[in-house]
């Protein structure tokens, strides 16, 4: 075992993420250390900022030397020496992001599903984190054809009792929050079974396109039971008063935009003038993270603001800007919320997306159908919107079967009358 090696384990705690030593321009050697196993080795290239994506390119380049049982082979299992040389020597536009001739890796199928990815689908980059922080570490290393289905079980029992990590400023230690009560467990094996559903489908991806001989592997891992939680968090009409008037003007246009239309941040922000057709009050959705374009119906509310919004702008025009007319990016509206939240005293605080669950919940609670919702939020079917929003249409459901179920005509009104219960003195 190579003496690095050794030193750069003893140093690391166990579950750390990838110490790096730069070993190039732009280019860095990674290793992690796991509690158990022997450590991965890692090669990280930064490619260039682009909007909306990040700028390293990373992949496994195979496991370390570590432990007295791990011996290096150059191939499967590498010294420090080995793995410097396979880092210096990576391109990061290699096929598949694996090394030439190799096989075919768990990095070398999340790199292609990513790429198609970023084509046919929206929120490219919180799918790739994801991936980053709890596949690649773990199962990025291995080959296709090595993946039991006894060890994807194990690394889905194994993310589901992490701590959960929050968000820390640049510099700061990273902070995490373990699971004490039922609900942070419940929610750790909802965050488990999103996992596993996108490492599915990258997997199903690279099945599809010939590069595993069979998917039953990952077929047989079934996700945790009964852990999605109903969307109970959304403003009534007192609070949204509050919080329209405690934001800046940008980001209060952008709030009245969501509470109109239930669509989603990146949805708003993509909207141009063109978009909103005043003669059928709708809003097109073109760019939805679903990839199917829709149309949102408007009340005359709506239909109102949003003629008010789009008035003298050119059809290419965003209708969401900032005051000095630029853009919105992903989370910049984080912080504002925060504060608007804060100055408005909603307890506890919202997030954006929030927005989107208080338009369901409202229209749900004034009347309106969970067929008609789902098609309003860009579902193709209503098992979201009765899972998460079902709860709220008791009251339509009621109001319903009182105006529609059967009435039995029976003529006059029968004479049998219940008895009276008979007393003692």
């Amino acid at each position: 075992m190579d003496l690095t090696t050794r030193t750069v384990r003893r140093r690391l705690p166990s579950q750390h993420g990838p110490h790096w030593v730069r070993v190039a321009r732009g280019r860095a050697l990674g290793y992690r250390r796991t509690e158990d196993g022997p450590g991965t080795w890692y090669v990280r290239a930064y490619v260039g900022k682009a909007r909306g994506a990040s700028p390293y390119r990373w992949k496994a380049l195979g496991a370390a030397d570590d432990l007295p049982h791990a011996v290096a082979d150059g191939v499967d299992v590498l010294n420090y020496a080995r793995a410097h040389e396979l880092a210096v020597a990576w391109t990061p536009d290699d096929d598949l992001g694996v090394l030439k001739g190799g096989p075919v890796t768990v990095a070398g199928a999340v790199t292609r599903y990513m790429d198609w990815y970023k084509e046919h689908r929206r929120s490219w980059y919180r799918v790739s984190c994801s991936l980053e922080a709890h596949v690649l570490p773990e199962l990025g290393h291995m080959p296709l054809a090595d993946l039991t289905t006894d060890r994807l079980r194990r690394w889905h029992q194994a993310l589901a009792e992490k701590p959960a990590h929050l968000r820390s400023r640049p510099g700061e230690p990273k902070n995490q929050r373990k699971a004490v009560t039922k609900n942070d467990r419940r929610a750790r094996k909802s965050t488990a079974n999103r996992v596993l559903a996108v490492l599915k489908a990258a997997l199903t991806r690279a099945y599809k396109d010939g590069l595993v001989a069979s998917d039953d592997v990952w077929r047989r891992v079934e996700p945790f039971r009964q852990v999605e939680a109903s969307r109970t968090r959304y403003l009534d009409h007192e609070e949204i008063r509050r919080l329209l008037n405690a934001c800046e003007r940008d980001l209060r246009v952008l709030v009245r935009g969501a509470l109109h239309t239930g669509a989603r941040f990146a949805e708003l922000t993509s909207l141009e003038a063109r978009d909103f057709d005043p003669e059928t009050g709708t809003v097109f959705i073109a760019k939805a993270k679903s990839g199917n374009p829709r149309r949102i119906y408007l009340n005359e509310e709506g239909v109102a603001a949003f003629d008010e919004l789009t008035a003298g702008r050119v059809a290419e025009g965003r209708i969401f800007t900032h005051s000095d007319g630029s853009e919105w990016y992903p989370n910049t509206q984080q912080r504002r919320m925060r504060e608007a939240c804060k100055n408005a005293t909603i307890k506890p605080r919202i997030v954006f997306h929030e927005l989107r669950h208080t338009y369901a919940s409202l229209y749900l609670m004034a009347g309106g159908g969970l067929p008609d919702l789902a098609a309003q939020l860009g579902h193709t079917t209503t098992r979201m919107v009765e899972k998460h929003y079902g709860h709220l249409a008791d009251t339509w459901r009621a109001e319903r079967a009182r105006k529609f179920a059967p009435k039995l005509d029976v003529g006059r009104r029968a004479k049998v009358r219940r008895l009276k219960e008979n007393r003692q003195p």
